[in-house]
This record gives C-alpha cells, sequence and structure tokens, in this order.
C-alpha cells in the first residue's frame, strides 16, 4: 500500500510540474534584474549511462556581448525494473560559446532536486521467502552539475544537442541527446 501510495504521489506531483511549466510558456514574469520568457520546447534522452527522459520548456536572452544563453526548467524520470526509480525538477543554464549564434559549442550549469525510490538489496542464502516484501527506501538528492554541449541548428530555429555533465546528483556523470524547436 504503501508502494502505491508514494507513486500516486510522484504521478501528481509530475503533472502538477508539467501544468506549470504549461501555463507558464507564454508569460512574461518580470523581476528587476531578470525576464523569462519560456519561448521553446525541450526534450531530452539519456540513453547510455543513467537512461532518463526530461522535458522542459526554454527561456532565450542574449546578453549585451551579443552571446546568447538559455534558461531551461525541466522535469526528469528515470525507472529501471525494479530496481531503482528516480524523479526530479531542475533548472539549466546554456551559455553559447559564439556570438549571434545558438549552434555549436556551450557549457551548462545544472541545479535541481532528485526524489529517488530504490529496492534494498539482501542477501538470503535460503532463497527468497514468500511472505517477504521487498523494502524500498526513499530519499531526496540534489542535483549540481556543471557541462560541455554541441548544438547542430536545423530549420525553423529547432535544434539537436549533444551534452556530456558531470557533478554532485544521483549517477555522477551522464550524456544527453536533446531536441529544442
Amino acid at each position: 500500500m504503501k508502494k502505491q501510495s508514494i507513486n500516486i504521489l510522484l504521478i501528481l506531483f509530475s503533472i502538477l510540474a508539467f501544468s506549470t511549466l504549461s501555463a507558464q510558456s507564454k508569460t512574461l514574469v518580470r523581476n528587476d534584474s531578470t525576464k523569462f520568457k519560456f519561448d521553446q520546447k525541450y526534450i531530452s534522452i539519456s540513453p547510455l549511462i543513467s537512461p532518463r527522459i526530461c522535458f522542459g520548456l526554454i527561456s532565450t536572452n542574449k546578453l549585451k556581448n551579443q552571446y546568447f544563453y538559455e534558461s531551461i526548467m525541466y522535469i526528469h524520470a528515470c525507472e529501471t525494473f525494479s530496481d531503482y526509480k528516480v524523479y526530479g525538477l531542475a533548472m539549466r543554464r546554456n551559455q553559447f560559446f559564439t556570438r549571434n549564434n545558438k549552434s555549436g559549442f556551450f557549457w551548462s550549469f545544472n541545479a535541481g532536486f532528485d526524489f529517488i525510490q530504490m529496492e534494498s538489496w539482501s542477501f538470503n542464502p535460503g532463497g527468497p521467502n514468500s511472505d517477504d516484501e521487498p523494502h524500498i527506501s526513499s530519499y531526496g538528492a540534489p542535483n549540481l552539475s556543471i557541462g560541455l554541449g554541441y548544438s547542430f541548428k536545423l530549420e525553423n530555429d529547432s535544434y539537436i544537442r549533444l551534452d556530456w555533465d558531470i557533478g554532485v546528483k544521483w549517477f555522477i556523470s551522464n550524456i544527453y541527446l536533446s531536441y529544442v524547436w
């Protein structure tokens, strides 16, 4: 019963986060120093090191020196069989190396929070008992990383990106393949 209630809460959290992101897609939020206008969408998969899928919204800005930077707010999820599940919310910033262009090399900084569920591993020399239920541990972890990537421009202001990051998170490093439109 406890596992089902946690799964329901995670689904509700994901729906709430995605609904909030979708509702903000055309909203301009003003602060004394920051402007966010979510003008592009982001989807990313990480098929190699730590499989996960990410959905998010991008706010693009141009600095006075003509370099672009992007702020990406995204949710992500990862489930592998029944061993572990990871759900999270994060903010990423991409800074491009080329002027007047969002293609080419960029560096990124990522900050967020992950909720992790893991089935505890135990060794029972007599084999599993039919009355034993798996023990599931749940905990939170920071998601802080820096990375480097390359952006390939497609038509109509869309991009394919390949990037790698490393940092303090539930799995130290990851490789992402992204599509921005």
